[in-house]
């Protein structure tokens, strides 16, 4: 697969490839460019996510968040929350217990 030099192409077609990947930051040329390589690499982040479904939460979960990864398990090992599906990058997970609002020991 042939490299993109992502510093020659445009503002529009960068914006494009960066909602196409669901990668969210800055509309400046250096950010987007950043954020494509991050991507590339298998480096770039995204954000835990957490939608109320229910009397749940659908939470959204980055594989590089391991801290977080761990805290699910844990519910999952307890019976508080159960997988759901893997989609752009985040594993999804239905949970009773909101895992940004809560510290688990």
């Amino acid at each position: 697969m042939k490299e993109v030099d992502y510093r020659k192409l445009r503002l529009d077609v960068l914006g494009n490839l960066v909602c196409a990947r669901q990668i969210e930051c800055k509309d400046n040329k250096t950010d987007m460019v950043r954020q494509l390589l991050l991507d590339d690499e298998g480096k770039y982040s995204r954000e835990t996510t957490v939608e109320k479904e229910g009397d749940g939460f659908l939470i959204g979960i980055d594989s590089y968040h391991h801290d977080l990864m761990i805290q699910m398990g844990k519910l999952i090992e307890s019976g508080e929350a159960r997988r759901s599906h893997y989609s752009y990058g985040r594993h999804y997970y239905i949970s009773k217990i909101n895992i940004l609002d809560n510290e688990l020991d």
